[in-house]
Formats: C-alpha cells, sequence, structure tokens
C-alpha cells in the first residue's frame, strides 16, 4: 500500500511541480537503477547486521538493534516499491533489461539465510508474507509476460528474455517461498503442534526403547554414536540436550527419564565452564530454530543442497550468457553502459549472497553435527574442518558477559527530555532505551560460573536446601521488614517467581549498600556474587520477560513498573 501511495504521489509530482524537464528525466531513467541498487546493499548490510546483532552486547544494543530493524523492514519495502515502480512505471527502450531486474527482487524478499525472521512477532505473520508472494509473484509474471516481447527473437517465439529471465524468475520465487516455509514453521503453533505430532509418532514406535522424555526415545535419532573429535561429540551432546528440553522453550509440559536426568540435566562429569558452553551451543540452535533457515535447511538437506545449486547456477548461466553476447534482448545501442553495470551487479550480488549464505550453513552447528563425523575421504576433510572451526570458536569465546540491572540505580537516575525523545518514545514502546541506559554489563568470571553450578548441584542432591533457606531468613529478625513489604505488596503486583526476584532483589540492595555504609567488606566473593545475581535476575524481568516462564512476562511489565517507588 505504501508503494503504491509512493508511486502516485511521485508521478503527480513529476507532473504537476514545475521543475526543470531535464530533471524530471533524470529522475525517471535513474530511479529504477537507484532502487534496485539500494535494494542489494540493504541484503548485504541485513546478513552482515544479523550476525552483529546476535554478537552485540552494551547500552547501545537498542540502537543496533534499531538498526537491524530499520534494514530489516527497508529491505522489503524498496523491493516491493522498486516492483510498483516498474509495474506503474512507463517502459520503452529499458524494458528488456528492467525485465531482468525484477526477478532479483524475488530474491531479495527471500532474505539472507541467517535473518528470515527480526521478532517472533514475524514467525507469527507467516501468512501475510505468503500473500506477499501472491501479490509480488503476480507483478513478477505480469512484468515478464507484458515486455517479453520487446527482445529480439531466438527461434520462433521464443526471446531471449525466456532464457535468461525464466531461471531467475523461477529461482526468486522459490527463495521467497522458502522464507515462508521457514517462518511458518518458526511460529508457536507449528512449533507446539511438531512436537506433539512428534510424541505420537515416536509413541507408536517405541516397543522395546528407552524413553529419554516425554515423546522422545532414545533411537530417535538425536546424536549418533561414533565421533572421533571431542569438540564434535560435544557439540552434539548440545544438540540431543536442545532436543530433549524443546517442550521447554514452548512453555509445554514434559518428564525426562531419571537416567537422562542425571546425564544430561545435571550435566554429570562436566565442568561449570562445560555446562555454561553447552547451554550457549543450546541456545544457538533455539535462536537458529525461530530466526532463520538453518533448520528448514538442515531437515531437507537434499533439498537445500539442490535449491543452492539452483539459485547459483542460474545466476551465473545468466551472467555467461550475458557476457557473451552483443545483445540482451534488445539493440545493444538501446542499451546504455550504466543498465548493464546494474544487471552486472545484481548478478554478482546474487551469486555472492547465495555462496556466502551456502557457507554460512555449511560452517553452523546444524550441518557440524550431519557431517563432521569421519567416514569417506570427503567427510573426512569436513570433520577436519569441523573440528578446526570448533576448537577456533572455543579460543575465540573469552569471557562472557553477564547483564545487570540496578533497581536502585534506575531510581536515582535522571532522565533527560531530548528533542526526539516524544518521537523516539512511539516506536520505543517498551522503553528500552531507558533501561539500556541503566543496564551495566560484567564478565561472567569463573568463580561465579562455579557458585551457580554448585548450588544447583546442591540442590539437586537436597531438595529440601531452598525451603531450609527460606526458613532461616524468616526467623531473621533483621529481614522481617522485608518480609512484611513482600507481604503488604499492593493489589495487582504479580505473584510467584515475579514477585520473589522483585523482593529479594530490594532485599539484597538494602543489605548491600548497608554494608558498603558500614564500612564492610562488601566486596567479598559471596557478596558480590549476591549482588551480581540479583542485577541479573531483574534484567531479564524488566528488559527480557520472555526468558521467564510464559505467565509472568505481561503482569510485570503491567502492573509492577508503574507504582515500582510506591512498593520501595
Amino acid at each position: 500500500a505504501l508503494s503504491l501511495v509512493y508511486v502516485e504521489i511521485k508521478n503527480w509530482a513529476l507532473e504537476k511541480l514545475p521543475a526543470p524537464q531535464e530533471l524530471k528525466e533524470a529522475w525517471s531513467e535513474w530511479e529504477v537503477r537507484c532502487l534496485v541498487l539500494l535494494n542489494l546493499t540493504l541484503q548485504l548490510l541485513l546478513m552482515i547486521s544479523a550476525h552483529v546483532r546476535q554478537k552485540f552486547k552494551g547500552r547501545h544494543l537498542p540502537y543496533v538493534a534499531a538498526t537491524v530493524w530499520s534494514i530489516y523492514l527497508g529491505a522489503d519495502w524498496v523491493a516491493t516499491l522498486a516492483m510498483t515502480t516498474v509495474l506503474r512505471g512507463t517502459l520503452e527502450k529499458e524494458s528488456a533489461v528492467v525485465v531482468l531486474w525484477v526477478p532479483f527482487l524475488l530474491w531479495h524478499l527471500g532474505s539472507p539465510a541467517n535473518i528470515t525472521a527480526y521478532s517472533l512477532e514475524d514467525n507469527e505473520l507467516w501468512l501475510r508474507h505468503f500473500l506477499g508472494l501472491v501479490s509480488n509473484g503476480a507483478e513478477a509474471l505480469y512484468i515478464y509476460f507484458k515486455f517479453r516481447t520487446a527482445g529480439v527473437p531466438i527461434y520462433g517465439s521464443l526471446h531471449y528474455p525466456d532464457v535468461m529471465v525464466v531461471p531467475l524468475l523461477v529461482g526468486g520465487i522459490l527463495k521467497y517461498a522458502e522464507r515462508i516455509v521457514a517462518l511458518r514453521s518458526a511460529c508457536s503453533e507449528q512449533l507446539r503442534s511438531a512436537v506433539y505430532s512428534e510424541a505420537e509418532n515416536n509413541q507408536r514406535e517405541s516397543k522395546g526403547r528407552e524413553m529419554i522424555r516425554t515423546g522422545l526415545y532414545e533411537s530417535a535419532g538425536t546424536v549418533k554414536q561414533f565421533v572421533e573429535d571431542p569438540q564434535v561429540k560435544f557439540l552434539q551432546e548440545a544438540r540431543k540436550s536442545f532436543e530433549i528440553f524443546r517442550p521447554l522453550f514452548l512453555d509445554l509440559p514434559f518428564k525426562v527419564s531419571e537416567k537422562y536426568l542425571d546425564h544430561n540435566v545435571y550435566l554429570k562429569d562436566k565442568s561449570a565452564k562445560e555446562a555454561f558452553r553447552l547451554v550457549k551451543i543450546e541456545l544457538q540452535f533455539f535462536h537458529d530454530l525461530l530466526f532463520t533457515k538453518n533448520p528448514i535447511q538442515y531437515r531437507h538437506r537434499k533439498l537445500n543442497a539442490f535449491l543452492r545449486g539452483f539459485y547459483i547456477l542460474s545466476a551465473l548461466s545468466v551472467l555467461i550468457v550475458l557476457s557473451t553476447q552483443n545483445h540482451i534482448g534488445v539493440s545493444k545501442r538501446d542499451i546504455t553502459g550504466v543498465d548493464i553495470a546494474v544487471t552486472y551487479l545484481l548478478l554478482v550480488g546474487a551469486i555472492l549472497l547465495d555462496v556466502l549464505g551456502a557457507l554460512l550453513h555449511l560452517l553452523s552447528y546444524w550441518t557440524m553435527i550431519e557431517f563432521g563425523i569421519a567416514g569417506g575421504k570427503l567427510y573426512k576433510l569436513y570433520h577436519w574442518l569441523v573440528a578446526s572451526r570448533l576448537r577456533s570458536i572455543k579460543s575465540m569465546a573469552g569471557t562472557p558477559n553477564i547483564a545487570q540491572y540496578d533497581l536502585v540505580k534506575d531510581f536515582c537516575s535522571k532522565r533527560g527530555n531530548g528533542i526526539f525523545s516524544g518521537l523516539i518514545n512511539l516506536v520505543d514502546t517498551n522503553k528500552l532505551r531507558i533501561k539500556y541506559r541503566i543496564i551495566s554489563w560484567v564478565e561472567l568470571e569463573h568463580y561465579l560460573q562455579e557458585f551457580i553450578y554448585t548450588g544447583l548441584e546442591k540442590e539437586r542432591l537436597n531438595p529440601s536446601l531452598s525451603a531450609e533457606v527460606l526458613r532461616i531468613i524468616g526467623q531473621d529478625a533483621s529481614l522481617q521488614p522485608l518480609l512484611e513489604l513482600g507481604k503488604g505488596a499492593r493489589k495487582g503486583m504479580p505473584v510467584g517467581l515475579t514477585r520473589v526476584i522483585f523482593v529479594f532483589h530490594i532485599a539484597t540492595k538494602l543489605i548491600y549498600y548497608n554494608a558498603v555504609q558500614r564500612g564492610r567488606h562488601a566486596r567479598s566473593s559471596l557478596c558480590r556474587i549476591s549482588n551480581i545475581l540479583s542485577d541479573y535476575m531483574l534484567y531479564l524481568v524488566l528488559v527480557h520477560p520472555t526468558m521467564l516462564p510464559k505467565d509472568f512476562g505481561n503482569t510485570t511489565k503491567e502492573s509492577f513498573i508503574p507504582d515500582k517507588k510506591n512498593l520501595i
């Protein structure tokens, strides 16, 4: 709709506004060229920025996320706008070469492999993208049939656009459809139904097999057993853990067998550092499941290999034909060197994007766990590459960071109202910009990992430990005001886990700053650990509530934040 509005306003302005004729002609001549080149640039930026966004940390993260969001939306809009401009414009001499550009707009609407969705909401709106495929595909076909006869005939009714455009057009439609399949498979309804259908199928074939978790049995094919390299084996263990706990990410009830509970849930025989690394890889699998094409490319490996080859070969064949022929459908004297250069850039850009996408998939965890096992010569070569890649990732990992949100610092901070604050707040409805101004980052050092890991291990061996701690706290007279604070919270205050996080965060802060004021050893190991973990849990509640159980997030944002000062 916005594209049509833009085109109508532009056509009206060119007709009605008093502008030099040379300017109008230059605009008409360069508009489509600039749009297709801008769209190609946005595709390259989108592939790069998707990787940057995933790795970036710090208070400037909202601005990085906003940049990626703008590129993500802009790439789709510019492609649709360029196609609408071609459809509504008047094409004469450039018709044949512009028809060659249109399929690349469909290619770009297919998006890079490492970012099919910007947010979870994009997955839920997959049907809207399907309607976009229908409308944009129909536009591309209409443009092709409208201008194909402008080209030089090859044999009978066969024209050059038939030979050069059809492979690109088919590839563009397939690319766009591939993105829609990825979006649909990552929507919440499909993820849940996939778990249920998998459970039903495994239940029917479960005879003589040991249960791993509800609906998943030992021979379900989650992990191959024979692995030579320890790094590859570690990666496959992470993938197995991801498959076991997939229902957890979807808020589905499930039960894990006692054997796998000991070995996988509590990571028996693994150090704290290895346990945190395994969870990090497991979360990477979940990220790919929601926001990339890697899962569907992994599930349909043969089809994926065929499509990657078809995309690259179709663009390469057109590039060869274009390089060896004296015309591309019309007399060469009617085609400017600029149009030829734009066509070359689009072809080279398409090949580059697909080659980079194929390399990213080959070096992804999904491909490594499938082909990282030594077999034939080709498998041994790839196995060596996988092992080298995993070792380099491990060596470059460094010390991870953990986010901190200090509620006391939030209260004491002064928030200035800038010139554009009102406009920014219209877009930033969750006020992430303000929240990230308060957020700080500390290194997740080894002693902190060890404390968390041993704490979970103690809780497993002694489940009544938490109840005992709460009993001791209840008997401590100095903490009674804080407990009364939690009991006397206003009506509508979140209950359960979220309420506990808020109340104990306030308690931790009061005790911590009281120790600092009295000159105690507030920087001691246990005191510092308590402060760091408290700040991190509040960060999850206020900034990333979707990382908590589903029932808590919206309640926290709606009922607690507006009156949090009253609680203090």
